[in-house]
């Protein structure tokens, strides 16, 4: 029912999940109109897949990629994370779990150390805020998962995250008169998968599906919310069909996962537009919570043919209309002339 993870490669990344073993927890202070400012560094919601950079990882004692675990409202389970050190000086580490989030993108993050936590992460019992692992060495860090009275039945993410102390950067001026400095903090973090016993309920809603041109291209939009208690893995296919234009099928991004109550944007782009497109998208949602169907007109023209389309019937409207009255004028100058003949 959940998603299993194996360990990730020992590679650099990029952005959100870039860097795997070096994760900015990124600031600035700047004190302006002075030639030296302050610099802090503020936590924020990070990815943490790595489990293992290649000089620290962190894993589960008894499964092989990452925790997964099945408890009823008020039962606790003990389990064991094993932090290992392959470097050859001991480390000091915090220690500390977090709740688990669904990015706008669809991808799976940890939330950062200072966020509020509510599920997993509160539910989390560490033996010590700080470990120290010798070097070249695996530390045991056993934990407790305690899912309190009442909880709501569904599934729930977390993750245990080992932090080192922060690297001080360094301090750099702009033009004389503020300063800035970027302090680095390496994270890594293995993820909890907890479902907690009960009802299960398969839900997905969907907002209007909505698209914009730019350029050559066009960008469909489709915004959805996990409304049940389940991990929902959503895949949504598009189809064009136009009696004017492309007929054509996409496919929309596909997030990694979605965590109940979480809403994400799902996107496709259509390249290589015709001159003209007149017809209906249509994407189909899958999930576990079943398929659905939803669809907008699209009709787009450029903007010289809509002038020509307007333009040309108003002046054949105001030719028609001066033909006419050349015609009604001179039929009544004739008569006019014949009159003042006969009067002759």
């Amino acid at each position: 029912m959940l998603p299993t993870f194996g360990r990730l490669p020992r590679t650099r990344r990029t952005e959100r999940t870039a860097r795997p073993r070096t994760i900015l927890v990124v600031l600035l202070a700047a004190a302006l109109l002075a030639p030296v400012g302050l610099a802090l560094a503020l936590a924020m919601p990070q990815s943490a897949q790595a489990i293992d950079d290649g000089t620290l990882g962190i894993r589960p004692q008894l499964e092989s990629d990452f925790f997964h675990i099945v408890l009823a409202p008020g039962a606790a389970i003990d389990a064991t994370a094993i932090v290992s050190n392959y470097t050859d000086a001991a480390v000091t580490l915090l220690n500390y779990a977090v709740d688990g989030q669904s990015t706008p993108q669809g991808a799976f993050a940890l939330a950062a150390q200072a966020d509020t936590r509510a599920g997993v992460g509160a539910w989390v019992a560490l033996d010590a805020k700080e470990i120290t692992v010798p070097a070249n060495s695996d530390l045991a860090v056993p934990f407790r998962l305690t899912v309190p009275v009442g909880t709501t039945p569904g599934d729930y993410a977390g993750g245990l995250i080992i932090q080192s102390p922060p690297v001080q950067g360094e301090t750099t001026t702009g033009n004389g008169d503020a300063a800035l400095r970027l302090d680095v903090i390496q994270r890594q973090g293995v993820r909890i998968y907890l479902t907690v016993d009960g009802t299960a309920s398969a839900t997905l809603a969907h907002g209007d599906l909505s698209w914009e041109r730019s350029g050559d291209s066009i960008t469909f939009a489709l915004p959805i919310t996990n409304t049940g208690n389940t991990i929902l893995f959503p895949v949504t296919e598009l189809s064009i069909d136009s009696a004017i234009g492309v007929n054509d099928s996409l496919s929309f991004n596909t997030p990694e996962s979605i965590l109940p109550g979480a809403t994400l944007t799902l996107r496709a782009v259509l390249t290589e537009l015709p001159l003209i497109q007149a017809g209906t998208a249509r994407a189909t949602l899958q999930s576990d919570a079943g398929a659905e169907t939803v669809s907008t007109s699209l009709v787009y023209l450029p903007w010289w043919i809509i002038a020509v389309a307007v333009l040309v019937p108003l002046f054949l409207a105001f030719a028609s209309w001066r033909t006419t009255r050349f015609i009604r004028r001179a039929r009544q100058a004739i008569a006019q002339v014949a009159r003042a003949e006969q009067g002759a």
